[in-house]
């Protein structure tokens, strides 16, 4: 496969590169490239047209993906705007996205990962089980654990900053508190809920009652009632640090100026324009 990249080239130029995946996927592990042969096999993929891409989890988070890209633009006036951009959502999960993460360095494509702390104990029997961060004693999250190494708990992915959590062309997000020293939720729903105590009062340990309260939802209802019925809520903390990253870098190309626009409408209609004027009349 050849896959055509479009870089820049000189003010306002841009030029085509040409990349042979089998090269540039070489030094992948065996699984990898065979789990990606069948993925893009089965999978219709926009990876390879895409500006930007986001892997996600599951259904809540694609649900209410693009409200909270309208949310976190809004909140960024000036700023590189995320929505305006040719981005491609890819519903993963937390075990497969790391597989993509050579892919994603062939393409050079912009990505934010956003995945679940997923913490985890061993229980009396040996067995990890679910349990909320603040109990964790490790991640069950695949993801995290290529990025981080197996045996990272909770404790330390929530001591990572910014840098660690960004290489290349790739971010990764996870849940984080809200505020420093708060409570932090374990998937996407319980942080969701935290990130708004107006619409979820929550009595006694937060994080333990968000928790609670987030595992008798239905994700795909929970997410269509805050995309549709209840807008009036706020972005959780790691995803809207993690849009904000996305937008920046490698936005999309600047339209033409107004006045270039008419100049050329104008010379096809055969009729003279100052184009010092119209720029500045707008």
């Amino acid at each position: 496969m050849r896959y055509f990249l479009s870089v820049p080239d000189g003010e306002g130029m841009r030029r085509s590169l040409v990349k042979d995946l089998r090269k540039g996927m070489g030094g992948a592990p065996e699984p990898d490239r065979e789990f990606l042969h069948q993925y893009l096999t089965l999978t219709r993929c926009d990876l390879f047209f895409a500006d930007k891409a986001v892997l996600i989890e599951g259904t809540a988070e694609r649900i209410l993906l693009p409200a909270m890209i309208r949310k976190t633009d809004g909140a960024a006036a000036g700023q590189p705007q995320l929505g305006s951009q040719y981005l491609t959502v890819m519903e993963v999960g937390g075990a497969y996205a790391h597989r993509f993460f050579d892919l994603l360095s062939f393409l050079e494509l912009r990505t934010l990962i956003i995945t679940d702390i997923d913490a985890v104990k061993p229980n009396d029997a040996g067995k990890r089980v679910a349990v909320p961060v603040a109990d964790g004693v490790f991640t069950s999250n695949g993801c995290l654990k290529a990025w981080f190494g197996d045996d990272v708990s909770p404790e330390a992915l929530l001591g990572k900053n910014a840098p660690d959590k960004a290489t290349g062309v790739r971010r990764v997000a996870f849940q984080i508190p809200e505020a420093a020293g708060g409570p932090c939720g374990r998937s996407f729903e319980d942080a969701f809920i935290l990130a708004n105590p107006a619409r979820f009062p929550l009595d006694g340990d937060q994080a333990l009652a968000a928790y609670a309260l987030a595992a008798d939802q239905k994700k795909s209802t929970f997410a269509l009632e805050h995309a549709i019925e209840h807008m009036d809520w706020n972005v959780p903390r790691y995803i809207a640090e993690g849009l904000r990253w996305l937008a920046e870098g490698n936005p999309a190309p600047v339209a033409p100026a107004p006045a270039v626009a008419v100049e050329i409408v104008a010379g096809a209609a055969g009729v003279a324009v100052n184009v010092a004027e119209v720029g500045e009349n707008g």
